[in-house]
């Protein structure tokens, strides 16, 4: 004869949980990062962006103390976060991303054992390359076409006013003599990757990335 217990679903002898409805925001963050919940942590250039959020990704000191990638970008919010899509490109392809995230309390069992679950999620074989500069630039005086006929494009004066170190507007007009190589036949592997995680509620959470 079935117990009470038994009676209950799943035979689980406590009542049935309740789901949990949850409303969604989205929120946007575009590089440099400069938002005042966001913390970018660069071996060299701290919060510059200069190389990427790459290098030395592994068995490192955090510039927090904690066992963390020194080269990371740290986001905070009051609200837990449940979902984090991360777009970019890697240095050289195949590329990986990885997401730590700090779950609110409730996901613990009083019986975990602390630091025990480390709730690490990683995404690798991402395809997609940035490109350095001279792998794309072609000098050039004037229109450049490629054998084919095809034009390549003008440098932006943001980047000429980036390499002379002066305003856009007191970029040299001589100066402009190069062009850009970008389309597919030139760099086949040029392109832009995504990866998503599904995770715990967590207020915290840190991104890291780099080639494999």
């Amino acid at each position: 004869m079935s117990t009470e217990a038994e009676k209950r679903v799943g035979g689980y002898p406590d009542p049935p949980q309740t789901r949990e409805r949850l409303e969604m925001e989205t929120y946007e963050y575009h590089m440099p990062f400069n938002y005042s919940n966001i913390t970018v942590n660069l071996r060299h250039l701290r919060g510059k962006e200069f190389h990427g959020i790459e290098l030395n990704a592994i068995n490192s000191i955090g510039a927090d103390g904690e066992h963390l990638p020194p080269d990371n970008i740290t986001i905070e919010e009051e609200d837990p976060i449940v979902k984090v899509v991360v777009i970019g490109s890697a240095c050289t392809p195949p590329g990986w991303v990885q997401c730590e995230a700090f779950p609110t309390e409730e996901f613990y069992k009083p019986v975990d054992v602390p630091g025990g679950a480390a709730v690490r999620y990683r995404v690798n074989n991402l395809w997609g390359t940035h490109l350095r500069c001279d792998t794309w630039l072609v000098e050039a005086d004037g229109e450049f076409k490629e054998h084919r006929g095809r034009t390549y494009e003008d440098v932006p004066d943001a980047r000429y006013a980036l390499w002379q170190g002066v305003p856009v507007d007191q970029v040299d007009p001589k100066s402009k003599n190069w062009r850009i190589k970008s389309h597919y036949r030139e760099n086949p592997l040029v392109g832009m990757s995504c990866a998503i995680f599904e995770i715990p509620k967590s207020r915290k959470v840190i991104i890291t990335g780099g080639s494999e």
